[in-house]
């Protein structure tokens, strides 16, 4: 494979990969604008019918559901992609592929469900040092289950780029499993135990579509590859400590918090970890979707490089903006939404919402180790950032509270895109841009900081966030120019969701 352009050859990105990548990003976020709005929605239901303990334990439960799914996925979607999109020649090869990993999926899933099984008990018992709540963890089996299959449905559409079928299916799951969740919550009052329910009912069914979806495309069964599924699994499990420390990164501290401040504590910083939360579906996890897909279509152009360092810079100037208007206005959220119980949220949420930010630079850092398959990396950058916030919880949250933990998650993904971004560079060097990165960035967070620790008063909140574009361009961080091509790039969006071209 040929090196990227060095930085002083003059060849400009072609506009229209980067507006793709955008659209594509936009239509996958509709599902998770949906999802995350309606789990916005039930947090006051779950503090009003819970209460803040039994709100901690969901938490806890929630994040073990979180860290089974991560293993039983075994990074196959990644692998899937490479074999899909740049290994497969012919219409034939691509339909073999998806019915080799239609099959191996299948196989994985039953083998993850009799291995989880056999480790529930003394998987309660570490976790809450009682068998009592075994059957919570129980009912975590079949969400992980259905889940993973219907990852082979959703994979395909992601390769075949129909992200208005993907988000439509996203929304309807969204939709359907929290009209469950109520009822089981609410009128039938089945706590915990009910929202894990409404997860796999709702799950269920998702897996039932897209059964329909692959059934509509050709692939009707699944088929025994030996050779595609060792040349997979050789390609992804190496991204499965790394997704494990991920995991640990983003979630692992509500067991800490628990251990050392009890499930109050738990439920407190959940519900303001949550609202940031909502950066992950507005902009981190749509993008992450085209991304993983995009970025095999520009690595193989002679200007990729510089294409995937303008994606870089759109991606934190763009982001920037949600992560700023969760901190600032996460106030309000918190005493609208949840009520005086859970006030010292509030200050959690600028840490959720730009760790994910950081989250979303180091997916694109990586870029560069995934093309030149060096992914035996990732697992080494990933788990140092893990254990460095593993390292600070452990310290830091017995002295300090669930702060401590805010803070861990914000400087442990600073670590994780710094350290992936060099070790890529060794390989596919990239010539990001490095005072708008750093600028936007710092003006951002200075804004957050203005906003939470300034007046107390709603207008104020508001002079900090319209403050942020105001200075994005003043600083020459970003052009006039392209604020004419974002405004025109939006009103032309509404076409590119009906699905015209």
């Amino acid at each position: 494979m040929s090196a990227p352009p060095p930085a002083t050859e003059p060849v400009p990105p072609p506009a229209r990969h980067l507006r793709r990548l955008l659209s594509d990003s936009a239509i996958y976020g509709l599902g998770g604008i949906a999802s995350q709005a309606l789990g916005i929605i039930l947090v006051p239901l779950y503090a009003r019918q819970l209460g803040v303990s039994n709100y901690g334990v969901l938490a806890v439960i929630n994040t073990t559901l979180s860290l089974t799914s991560m293993v039983a996925t075994l990074a196959l979607p990644q692998a899937f992609f490479r074999s899909y999109l740049n290994e497969a020649r012919t219409p034939e090869e691509r339909r073999s592929i998806l019915a080799g990993t239609l099959g191996l999926r299948l196989g994985v899933s039953i083998a993850f469900l009799a291995l989880y099984a056999l480790l529930a008990l003394p998987l309660t018992l570490l976790i809450f040092g009682t068998e009592q709540r075994l059957t919570l963890v129980l009912l975590i089996a079949p969400v992980v289950f259905l889940d993973s299959l219907n990852l082979v449905p959703l994979s395909y559409l992601r390769a075949e780029r129909r992200a208005g079928q993907f988000a439509a299916l996203a929304f309807f799951r969204a939709i359907f499993g929290t009209i469950l969740i109520v009822i089981l919550v609410v009128p039938l009052k089945l706590g915990v135990p009910g929202v894990l329910i409404g997860s796999s009912i709702s799950a269920l069914v998702s897996v039932l579509a897209g059964t329909w979806i692959l059934v509509r495309n050709g692939v009707s069964r699944p088929r025994l590859d030996r050779a595609l599924w060792r040349h997979m699994l050789i390609f992804s499990l190496p991204l499965v400590p790394a997704a494990v420390a991920g995991w640990s990164l983003n979630v692992s501290d509500r067991y800490v918090i628990g251990a050392f401040d009890g499930f109050r504590a738990v439920g407190v910083y959940a519900a303001g970890y949550t609202i940031g939360l909502v950066m992950n579906a507005l902009v981190v996890q749509p993008f992450g979707l085209a991304w993983g897909a995009a970025y095999w279509e520009f690595a193989r152009m002679p200007e990729g490089a510089r294409l995937i360092a303008r994606a870089m810079t759109l991606f934190v100037v763009l982001a920037s903006v949600p992560a700023l208007a969760l901190s600032v206005f996460g106030t309000d959220a918190v005493r609208l939404l949840l009520g005086p119980d859970f006030e010292a949220g509030r200050f959690v949420i600028p840490f959720s919402a730009f760790g994910y930010l950081l989250y979303g630079v180091y997916s694109i850092a990586a870029t560069g180790l995934n093309v030149r398959s060096q992914t035996r990396w990732l697992p080494i950058t990933v788990a140092s950032a893990a254990v460095a916030n593993v390292v600070i919880n452990l310290t830091a949250i017995p002295l300090f509270g669930f702060m401590a933990a805010a803070w861990s998650t914000l400087l442990s993904y600073g670590l994780l895109a710094l350290l992936t971004g060099i070790t890529a560079q060794r390989y596919y060097p990239v010539p990001w841009d490095y005072p708008r990165l750093l600028g936007t960035l710092g003006l951002a967070l200075g804004l957050t900081a203005a906003g939470l620790l300034g007046p107390d008063l709603l207008a104020w909140r508001l002079v900090c966030f319209l403050a942020f574009p105001v200075a994005l361009v003043v600083s020459g961080i970003v052009a006039r120019t392209d604020l004419v091509r974002t405004v025109r790039w939006a009103q032309g969006l509404p076409e590119r969701l009906r699905g015209t071209p």
